[in-house]
């Protein structure tokens, strides 16, 4: 009896040892795991080019440096220079003296597509210049304004540059430039971003829309 009692306390021993050791095994397997996550997040932010889609979602956007809260009305535009779509440049420099729609917009964002042909009807009927700020790659993009039926003059942003200079990395989103090339207002959705271009004509008299609201679509 004594034998067998003997017995099972060494195999206990045994068996706690075991799932001691593998317990430990595995913490610093993902102590390995979150030092290359953080290594990984690092240099992707430290480019400007973090993935499309919520990759490492809650943790990174708690954590990040990068600024999503938007530009406050007054702030000076940030100069830009992209490709556009239909050949050429679009810079910010060539609205100076006019009220500029800067839209940011992605080819894969439903609510975008939906709004995008609203709003090149209602620019036909606005003295506020509208450029578009897309994502993707030109046959994405020239492909999707196609079936929409849009005539917008559209710019190109390789990855998340100028939405980071803007501080949006929600789509739709906007804002109004004013003259002088200040931020006057800045929307998000497809509603908010209609009344400010039928409004940025005129003297404003809505407070800038600031945050997410529905219509609208996190890529970043």
């Amino acid at each position: 009896m004594v034998a067998l009692l003997a017995t099972l306390v060494a195999v206990l021993a045994v068996l706690v040892i075991g799932c001691g050791w593998l317990l430990y095994g595995l913490l610093r397997q993902n102590g390995r795991m979150l030092l290359r996550v953080e290594a990984l997040e690092a240099a992707l932010e430290a480019r400007g080019d973090r993935p499309a889609g919520r990759v490492f979602a809650d943790r990174s956007l708690a954590a990040s440096r990068i600024n999503r809260s938007g530009l406050a009305p007054g702030t000076a535009a940030p100069e830009f220079r992209l490709p556009r779509l239909d050949g050429g440049e679009a810079t910010l420099a060539d609205y100076a003296g006019r009220r500029l729609l800067l839209v940011f917009s992605d080819p894969s964002c439903a609510p975008c597509m939906a709004l995008l042909p609203r709003l090149s009807d209602a620019a036909k009927e606005s003295d506020v210049a509208v450029l578009v700020i897309s994502r993707g790659d030109a046959d994405a993009n020239q492909r999707k304004l196609a079936e929409a039926r849009v005539n917008l003059p559209v710019a190109l942003q390789a990855h998340w540059e100028i939405s980071r200079l803007y501080a949006k990395f929600v789509t739709p989103a906007a804002y109004l430039i004013d003259e002088r090339g200040r931020i006057a207002a800045a929307a998000e959705g497809g509603t908010a971003i209609l009344a400010l271009l039928s409004t940025g004509g005129s003297e404003l008299r809505q407070p800038p829309l600031i945050g997410h609201v529905p219509g609208s679509r996190l890529t970043h």
